[in-house]
């Protein structure tokens, strides 16, 4: 395919989700009247990672002459926005169930209807769990959750530094041996990140399944987990077309630039079709959720303030 008509391609398409992204929102907050809450603004991380991915996949199109490291350092902010994205989707299912940050943080009790609920601790976490298999939900497992996740979200940044710097050879060491046993950390170190902040959501949303049904958390979940898994498993694909001749380097880019390219377009393709779509779809009642949230926070403040008076 001509270098031009992907750069139409993807262009078209990141547009796309540009527009479908900005409706969402700007439908959204007409019907909030609010400019910043913890439910909003998580929702909003998870609405832009679409249109992100898309505009950072055209980039690298556009620099896809200026060599790979172009190429990893644009993949490094995506996977970074990734790990903040899992984050904000832990703190938007506890937001939803009436969570606040005062009870996430044991300054305020948890609801009676939420405390005590038995918890399912997914593999591989459950192999180190010790006797209590099935722990109860409490103040203290809200923070050991949010604590899954939100490490992810700092060791993401440091591991892919690490990885652009060493593995990819901005800092030669001259010793390849050194190079491999750093590659097998980062790729370790990685895995076992994601999998503790994956296990938190799936936690969580499994011991309050049937309360989250109404927010559509589940198509929620796909909008992150699924570029996640698009993303990660083509470019194994198009690794595997290249190594065995179905793809081949041109007159103009080498081998690795068209594999490049490929996953760049297709990015920005799914993105447009299929997960700001999805996104309009899991968010679109999203609106009468937030004002659900915020009245029984008004509630429960005014309770508070009527026991101070009296």
């Amino acid at each position: 395919m001509r270098y031009d008509v992907v750069l139409y391609l993807s262009g078209i398409s990141t547009l796309i989700s540009v527009l479908l992204s900005t409706y969402l929102i700007a439908t959204n907050f007409n019907k909030w009247k609010i400019k910043s809450t913890t439910t909003s603004t998580n929702i909003l991380i998870i609405v832009l990672m679409a249109p992100i991915f898309a505009i950072d996949s055209f980039v690298s199109l556009l620099e896809l002459e200026e060599g790979e490291i172009v190429a990893h350092l644009l993949d490094m902010f995506k996977e970074c926005y990734e790990s903040i994205t899992l984050h904000a989707f832990l703190m938007l299912m506890y937001s939803l169930l009436g969570l606040t940050k005062d009870m996430i943080q044991g300054e305020k009790p948890i609801p009676d209807e939420m405390k005590g609920r038995e918890l399912h601790v997914p593999f591989p976490l459950s192999l180190f769990m010790g006797k209590d298999k099935h722990p109860k939900l409490d103040q203290k497992w809200l923070q050991k959750l949010r604590i899954w996740t939100i490490q992810f979200v700092f060791l993401r940044p440091l591991l892919s530094t690490v990885d652009i710097l060493f593995v990819d050879h901005v800092i030669p060491l001259h010793n390849e041996h050194v190079t491999s046993i750093i590659k097998l950390i980062v790729t370790i170190s990685l895995n076992v990140s994601v999998t503790t902040a994956f296990c938190a959501l799936i936690t969580f949303y499994h011991a309050f399944e049937h309360e989250l049904a109404p927010h559509r958390p589940l198509a929620k979940f796909i909008c992150i987990k699924g570029v996640v898994f698009f993303t990660t498993w083509q470019g194994v694909i198009l690794k595997l077309l290249g190594h065995f001749g179905v793809l081949h380097e041109g007159y103009r880019f080498s081998l690795d630039e068209i594999e490049l390219a490929w996953q760049d377009l297709l990015v920005c393709m799914e993105m447009a079709f299929i997960f700001s779509p999805l996104c309009v779809y899991a968010f679109s009642n999203a609106d009468e959720k937030v004002k659900e949230i915020e009245l029984k926070e008004q509630k429960v403040a005014e309770k508070e303030e009527t026991k101070k008076t009296k």
